[in-house]
């Protein structure tokens, strides 16, 4: 399973991640996953890529029946993790 799936996990103890997609393209990685929460699922879709003095590109998707989020950024690591977990605890708390 991917670095963010398990990531995902850690950090959300009532999450089930079933990873349905994983590669690299290049220095990009890509994650596509179906994840369930409160009896409902989700789909979220993550692309990654390393950049230079420590900083990643991203991408993040987040598809619910009742609502769609997209995110982008350049960030390093520790702000990459916390601008991702606010926006899965946001949709889950949706749910």
């Amino acid at each position: 399973m991917g670095e963010f799936a398990e990531m995902l996990k850690r950090e959300f103890g009532g999450l089930e991640a079933k990873e349905i997609y994983s590669t690299k393209l290049g220095n990009r990685s890509v994650e596509i996953l179906e994840v369930e929460a409160k009896g409902s699922r989700f789909l979220v879709m993550f692309q990654d890529e390393p950049m230079k003095h420590d900083l990643h590109r991203w991408s993040l998707i987040i598809t619910s029946a009742n609502n769609t989020r997209t995110i982008q950024g350049m960030d390093k690591l520790d702000t990459l993790k916390m601008r991702i977990k606010e926006n899965v605890r946001a949709i889950i708390e949706g749910l």
